[in-house]
């Protein structure tokens, strides 16, 4: 396919090759509308404008000021090390039977977080919780009616379910009577948070159950990758030190 030369700024060319591979160096979210026509061509004022202003640059002799030239020179640097590394590490891989015998070995480092399903009732004075808490167990109300005619919360609709969480996800006083409850008990007395009184129901469990390979497959072979290349960086650095001379200055 031609490259074609999109427009010429001070003898330097911009062609189709240099537009796609600035439009593939931005964010995905972005990309898309600057593959559009319209965007195209609003890039390539863009990249107009960079090479105007770096013509002007030149005019003004930033070529011969001693800070720009040491910038570049750093910037050099910085590009030919992120090269050299992406080259280096590029050739270090992990395989899948790699994985599943570290997984086989330490399958206790994979285990699923602990989560549990709950329902509250919210109220704003602790009589009327303890109240609920008595005709629930007395079976006078059911938790779920109790919830859509009392509570406060938006989960009232639900007959206050809550759906399923994990620890940190609630105020502490909620989350520790929720997890400390067996599946279908309900507290005995009010639960006191910032947000008022709660009569809490723990409607399911799951505990820390090792987690399938497949489910974790790439953590287990993410992890073991940087491992991997952090040995063989180490290890080069270290060869490194000795091909090429370095001196401490004290």
């Amino acid at each position: 396919m031609e490259n074609k030369v999109l427009a010429t700024v001070n003898g330097i060319d911009i062609t189709d090759e240099i537009l796609d591979t600035t439009i593939q160096s931005l964010a995905p979210e972005r990309r898309g509308y600057f593959e559009s026509e319209y965007g195209r061509k609003q890039l390539l004022d863009q990249l107009i404008s960079v090479e105007l202003i770096n013509a002007f640059g030149t005019e003004i002799g930033l070529d011969n000021d001693p800070q720009f030239m040491s910038q570049v020179e750093q910037a050099l640097k910085d590009i030919k090390y992120s090269f050299t590394m992406n080259k280096i590490l590029s050739t270090i891989t992990i395989e899948e039977d790699e994985a599943k015998e570290v997984y086989a070995a330490h399958p206790e480092r994979y285990q699923g977080q602990e989560s549990i399903k709950a329902s509250h009732i919210l109220v704003d004075d602790e009589e009327i919780a303890k109240d609920l808490i008595s005709k629930i167990e007395s079976s006078e109300l059911t938790f779920e009616d109790a919830a859509k005619e009392y509570s406060s919360c938006p989960s009232s609709e639900q007959g206050g379910d809550l759906g399923e969480f994990g620890r940190g996800m609630m105020v502490k006083e909620f989350e520790d009577a929720a997890f400390a409850m067996e599946v279908g008990e309900m507290t005995k007395e009010p639960v006191k948070t910032q947000f008022g009184y709660h009569v809490i129901k723990t409607t399911d469990k799951k505990g820390n159950e090792p987690l399938g390979f497949e489910e974790v497959k790439s953590e287990v072979m993410n992890k073991m990758l940087q491992d991997k290349q952090m040995e063989y960086y180490t290890k080069l650095i270290t060869e490194l030190q000795e091909k090429f001379p370095v001196t401490y200055n004290k």
